[in-house]
C-alpha cells in the first residue's frame, strides 16, 4: 500500500452521507452549493500560502522542497485518495452543471493524470531506497513531483475560487 493513500473515511462520514445531509439541510442548487461547500472546506488546509517571510514550517520546507531536498516533499496525498474521488463523485451526481461542477472536474483530472508522479516520490521516501541509492531515486522523482504539486494546487485553487465565487453571488442573490 502507498505510504499515504489510505481513506481517511474515520474523520468524516462517507461522501454519500455528506451529500445527503446537504440535501437535507436545503434543496435543489442550494443543496449543491452546501456539497460543494462541505468539499471545498475538507481541501482548504491543501494549498501553501506563497509570500514574504515570516513562512509557516510547511512553507519553508515547501521552499526547500523546490531547491532540491526532495526527502522534504509532502507527503499527504491521502487527500486525493478514494475518499476524495467518493466526495466527489456524490457531488458531480447532483442535479445542475456550475462553474464549480466544471472545476472540480478538471481538478479530478490533473489529480488522476498528476498523483502518480508526487506518490512516486513520497513512495521512494517511504522506502529507505535513498540509503541504497544515494538519493539518485529522489533526485530523478523531484521533478515530476514538483510539477504534479504545483498542478494539483493550481487546480484547487480555481476549485475554491469557484466555490467562493458561487457562494458569493448566492449570498447576493438572496438579498
Amino acid at each position: 500500500m502507498s505510504a499515504c493513500t489510505q481513506d481517511l473515511a474515520h474523520d468524516a462520514p462517507s461522501a454519500r452521507g455528506a451529500a445527503a445531509a446537504g440535501a437535507h439541510a436545503a434543496t435543489g442548487s442550494d443543496a449543491h452549493a452546501h456539497a460543494h461547500a462541505a468539499l471545498a472546506q475538507r481541501l482548504r488546509g491543501f494549498p501553501i500560502e506563497r509570500g514574504p517571510p515570516p513562512r509557516s514550517p510547511r512553507a519553508a520546507d515547501d521552499e526547500r522542497f523546490r531547491l532540491g531536498a526532495f526527502w522534504r516533499a509532502r507527503s499527504d496525498t491521502h487527500q486525493f485518495g478514494p475518499d476524495f474521488a467518493a466526495r466527489a463523485d456524490a457531488v458531480l451526481a447532483l442535479a445542475g452543471d456550475t462553474p464549480a461542477d466544471a472545476a472540480l472536474r478538471t481538478l479530478r483530472e490533473v489529480v488522476a493524470a498528476r498523483l502518480p508522479a508526487w506518490q512516486s516520490l513520497v513512495d521512494y521516501n517511504a522506502s529507505g531506497r535513498m540509503r541504497d541509492d544515494g538519493g539518485d531515486g529522489g533526485r530523478e522523482r523531484l521533478p515530476g513531483a514538483i510539477a504534479a504539486l504545483d498542478a494539483i494546487e493550481a487546480a484547487v485553487w480555481t476549485y475554491l475560487d469557484a466555490v467562493d465565487a458561487e457562494a458569493g453571488s448566492e449570498e447576493a442573490a438572496s438579498r
